[in-house]
């Protein structure tokens, strides 16, 4: 009878819903952009941005740190810098990459 329960996963009481979100990393979330440095390149969420959170303006392919700075300061991108971690469970404002 092994597999009977698909609400059951191992030691969990996981729902169906939530089931794809638990499996989901950082880096295959919408929001994850790499923001170009002058030096370097790295991944930022940038859920943190309420103008690409609510659709305002749509999410770019790379953003400049630059440009970032200018929408939201310095503590805002070393926020979204640090949100990011390779192999991370995505947090609850994941949406799919499409």
């Amino acid at each position: 009878m092994g597999g009977a329960n698909a609400l059951y996963e191992g030691h969990r009481l996981i729902l169906p819903g939530i089931r794809d979100r638990a499996r989901a990393t950082c880096q295959e979330c919408r929001y994850c952009v790499p923001i170009v440095g002058r030096e370097e390149t790295r991944l930022a969420c940038l859920a943190t941005l309420d103008i690409y959170l609510t659709g305002v303006k749509r999410v770019p392919g790379e953003l400049k740190a630059v440009d970032f700075i200018w929408l939201a300061g310095r503590e805002k991108l070393v926020e979204a810098v640090n949100k990011i971690h390779a192999g991370r469970q995505a947090c609850g404002l994941f949406c799919p990459n499409i």
